[in-house]
């Protein structure tokens, strides 16, 4: 059975936002041959990626990024229709990557590939301008089927994450407390939950360490924790950052998040 794809102009309403998925573009076509930007950190990972796509006719790789910065970079340089973007190279920014990429590189379309075993957040990446997102468990083939259809302005999500969130949004499972967060206060979230220091996240963020201190105290309160530990366990446990990340100095360093707060 094919996979279904995100319903032209769905919204998606659940207990603390709505998400309207993006429609296909007025008169967007599927470009002859669809221009693929790769971006993971892990240099295997991405020739994996570029052996599953290389002997299609229709799709060809023309630039790969290990960081952040160079997804952008990248982005620019070779007007890449499809970015297949990791879901952890931007942790724990990654909502900010995914705006950037979409506000000044309009043409480039974001499809978030999670190859962990849990789908966190995907309602909130979505909504940020993501234009799908792939999990775990597809195929060659769904991999496939996603890049085009997202190149030719659709939208797609993963049969098992369309049904994770249709479970979900209709009562069915139990939504995160962090979910109640705003943008930024879920940002620092998943900075002190990749163990980055108090000060480099004020520092990141372009904010005054009492302005972290604030969205702390509201983490804390929101989600009824009572410690730094208790943030980085809560992130932990809901797979929020990386399961390998455990200290600023290791993975995802290098990704930062300089937009405001919208």
């Amino acid at each position: 059975m094919r996979p279904r794809t995100a319903q032209r102009g769905r919204c998606f309403s659940g207990n603390s936002r709505a998400l309207t998925i993006p429609s296909p573009a007025p008169g967007h076509t599927t470009p002859a041959i669809i221009k693929l930007l790769v971006a993971d950190d892990r240099l295997v990972v991405r020739e994996g990626l570029k052996r599953l796509v290389g002997q299609c006719s229709d799709v060809r790789v023309v630039g790969e990024a290990a960081t952040r910065d160079e997804v952008l970079e990248q982005a620019r340089a070779t007007e890449a229709d499809v970015l297949l973007l990791d879901l952890f190279l931007g942790t724990p920014t990654i909502l900010g990557l995914i705006r950037d990429v979409t506000r000044h590189h309009a043409r480039c379309r974001v499809l978030v590939l999670n190859v962990q075993e849990q789908d966190p957040d995907a309602l909130r990446i979505l909504g940020t301008g993501a234009a799908g997102y792939l999990s775990k468990d597809h195929s060659r083939r769904q991999l496939l089927e996603a890049i085009r259809q997202i190149a030719r302005g659709a939208s797609y999500v993963s049969p098992s994450l369309a049904s994770s969130l249709i479970s979900n949004l209709s009562g069915g499972g139990k939504s995160p407390g962090h979910d109640a967060l705003s943008h930024r206060e879920y940002q620092v979230l998943c900075m002190f939950g990749s163990g980055i220091a108090f000060k480099q996240i004020a520092a990141e963020l372009g904010v005054s360490p009492k302005t972290v201190s604030t969205y702390r105290s509201r983490i804390l309160d929101k989600l009824k924790l009572r410690s730094n530990a208790a943030i980085i366990r809560y992130a932990i446990e809901h797979h929020l950052v990386a399961s390998s990340t455990t200290a600023p100095s290791q993975r995802r360093k290098s990704t930062t998040d300089p937009s405001p707060e919208l």
